[in-house]
């Protein structure tokens, strides 16, 4: 299993980020549990990248302090519909305030396993782990992405904009 660790600072409140963020996941209000679909993108030389959907797996755990909210996350390996082989994945996303109000934080930390035995072994070694790092950070940034805009929504409202 390859160690993975992630984070994105986002241009929102918590209190509001929270809501966004959870429903991104799939969880509706009341519920612990919920799937969402989300793009792995990794890029690769020259503008060109390595798509593909997964099906993932949310469940709401308890945070380990105030304003922190923790999720576990995870989704199967599979292929693109080019054939190549992507990594499940297992581990947990937090959300928690950040030192000024109208920012938080958002980490992704998990494992997955490299496909393709020892040779995808050596493939992560050398180039794959990259891949995957920022294959997640495009996932975070998604996230960050669709935070920031569900705040300036709410701002604009406030301001009947």
């Amino acid at each position: 299993m390859t160690a993975v660790r992630e984070r994105v600072y986002i241009e929102a409140p918590y209190v509001q980020a929270v809501a966004a963020f959870e429903h991104r996941l799939g969880l509706e209000a009341g519920q612990s549990e919920g799937t969402c679909v989300l793009a792995l993108v990794a890029p690769l030389a020259e503008g060109r990248e390595v798509a593909r959907d997964v099906t993932a797996a949310t469940k709401r755990v308890p945070g380990t302090a105030n304003f922190t909210s923790q999720y576990l996350i995870a989704w199967t390996a599979g292929r693109t519909s080019r054939g190549i082989a992507t990594p499940g994945f297992d581990g947990t996303i937090t959300l928690r305030a950040g030192e000024d109000y109208d920012e938080c934080e958002l980490e992704l930390d998990g494992r997955y396993e490299p496909p393709g035995g020892v040779a995808g072994k050596l493939f992560d070694d050398v180039v794959g782990r990259r891949i995957a790092h920022a294959t997640l950070g495009s996932l975070l940034d998604g996230v960050r992405q669709e935070l920031r805009a569900a705040h300036e929504r709410m701002e604009a409202g406030k301001h009947g904009t």
